[in-house]
């Protein structure tokens, strides 16, 4: 078989010059698939009953972005809900910034914001949990 042969162009003092190169290790390069997973745990605010995770999945996938528009999800994402873990699976460039930013949104159009922040547990895993609230002591002047 005979080797790849690719023309280049070298400019020098402004003069065009052609020149040929050969190839020997030109191979294309495909771009593989690549799947990513994300999980969000909402077993703790869905254990006390201010989270609805069927919700929360349906909100991802009506407003999750493919090639600039909603509800275009197609074979390139999949959201799945069970019980209290919503699993995000991406066949697409998706990031877990995306996410987080959708998953506050919600949180923010349900009024949940001040209650319920977006941890990350591991590398793609995520976590809702509830704020630690001190309770406050009223200290009451004795006069």
């Amino acid at each position: 078989m005979a080797p790849n042969v690719c023309l280049t162009y070298f400019y020098d003092n402004s003069k065009l010059f052609m020149g040929i190169d050969v190839l020997f290790f030109l191979q294309t390069t495909r771009k593989q698939k690549i799947t990513k997973t994300f999980t969000v745990d909402v077993s703790s605010p869905v254990e006390n009953g201010v989270f609805d995770a069927a919700a929360y999945a349906k909100y991802l996938i009506d407003h999750i972005k493919v090639e600039g528009a909603t509800g275009n999800l197609g074979n390139a994402i999949a959201v799945e809900e069970n019980d209290s873990v919503v699993t995000v699976v991406s066949n697409t460039k998706f990031s877990g910034k995306y996410l987080k930013y959708l998953t506050k949104k919600y949180l923010k159009k349900n009024q949940l914001r001040d209650w319920i922040r977006f941890v990350s547990t591991k590398t793609n895993t995520y976590k809702l949990s509830f704020y630690q609230v001190t309770p406050e002591d009223d200290e009451e002047d004795e006069e």
